[in-house]
């Protein structure tokens, strides 16, 4: 928050912010999603996951967007054998939902980018991960960061 505050003040259009699983009041998820902290390759203290199931029962990451403009979006997720293969990433942009795919059995314990969108000013619901996946093995929704670009 302070260095989204001295960004400001400085005339600085760079904006980054990340939201965790445990961020209060700017994750959400149902009862289908349990919670772990098996993996070292978690961010934070521990992570959700669930079963893929043919329904969406999205998990919710919420940001406050400053101004509708171009962002990088990055999700965290540990890695294990076990985990979906084709795991749905949503993002709401300016031009509708936005669906990439990510292997979670491999990558795991870092940053990795699903690309750049338009997205609108506001806060919202901006990032989910959906249970909506035909392969099998957890579903696991970790942490998001949006950085403006």
């Amino acid at each position: 928050m302070r260095a989204d505050v001295a960004a400001r003040m400085s005339g600085s259009t760079t904006w980054t912010a990340t939201v965790d699983n445990g961020t209060a009041g700017r994750f959400t998820a149902g009862t289908n999603w349990g919670v772990s902290s098996y993996s070292g390759q978690r961010h934070g203290p521990d992570y959700r996951y669930a079963t893929p199931v043919a329904a969406s029962d999205a998990a919710w990451y919420r940001f406050d967007v400053p101004a509708s403009a171009t962002y990088r979006v990055e999700v965290w997720h540990p890695a294990d054998p076990g985990y979906n293969s084709a795991t749905p990433y949503i993002g709401t942009t300016i031009g509708g939902n936005r669906t990439i795919q990510v292997d979670q059995r491999t990558g795991g314990g870092r940053w990795r980018s699903l690309g750049t969108f338009a997205l609108p000013a506001g806060d919202a619901n901006r990032v989910a991960v959906s249970r909506w996946s035909s392969a099998s093995g957890y579903v696991v929704a970790d942490a998001v960061r949006l950085s403006r670009v």
